[in-house]
């Protein structure tokens, strides 16, 4: 039995419709490929960020360690009063920290 035009023109319109799908398909798969690529592109860019916010954060504490020494070797006994004032402030608010208790509000 042959195929009536109605039944060609029905089969040319599934077809298109499913040519269409792939099209589409095809099309959102590139997006989310290329939306991954830029996720995964700014992951990159972060970890190399904050592996170059290290580095110079270890050599400015270098800087600063080395720069305390001469300090120290420079003016010994103004580096150990320095100390023990630090030391002594910090004895008086601990201690002072410590023996705080709070009043009941009765």
């Amino acid at each position: 039995m042959p195929l009536t035009t109605t039944a060609l023109e029905a089969g040319q319109i599934v077809r298109d419709r499913v040519v269409d799908s792939a099209r589409r398909m095809t099309k959102l798969s590139n997006e989310a490929h290329a939306a991954t690529s830029r996720a995964a592109d700014a992951v990159e860019d972060g970890v190399y960020a904050a592996k170059r916010a290290m580095r110079r954060g270890v050599a400015q504490l270098g800087d600063l360690q080395e720069e305390g020494r001469y300090r120290v070797k420079r003016h010994p006994i103004k580096a150990v009063g320095l100390a023990a004032g630090i030391g002594l402030v910090l004895g008086i608010a601990i201690g002072w920290a410590s023996s705080y208790v709070p009043r009941s509000h009765d």
